[in-house]
């Protein structure tokens, strides 16, 4: 899955994703709420939100490591939750 497809998937889909990085489960899902939508991230038992879903690809909050490069690199295979 390409990083423009897992947007596309969690906007218009409203689909949320685990996957396993390392020891730690972790996932991200849409939040919307009165029509805005938000995202919320977890590693392990650390959380974190974001306003746009462009921060929530590229930011390393991922054991230093962002979605978009965990996608680029195949190290991790999303579950649909």
């Amino acid at each position: 899955m390409t990083i423009d497809e897992l947007k596309e998937k969690i906007i218009d889909e409203g689909s949320g994703y685990t996957f396993r990085y390392g020891e730690k489960l972790c996932g991200m899902e849409p939040i919307v709420e009165k029509g805005v939508f938000t995202f919320g991230a977890w590693s392990g038992d650390k959380n974190k939100d974001y306003a746009d879903i462009d921060d929530l690809m590229t930011d390393k909050f991922y054991s230093g490591k962002s979605i978009e490069e965990l996608l680029n690199n195949n190290d991790i295979e999303l579950d649909f939750i």
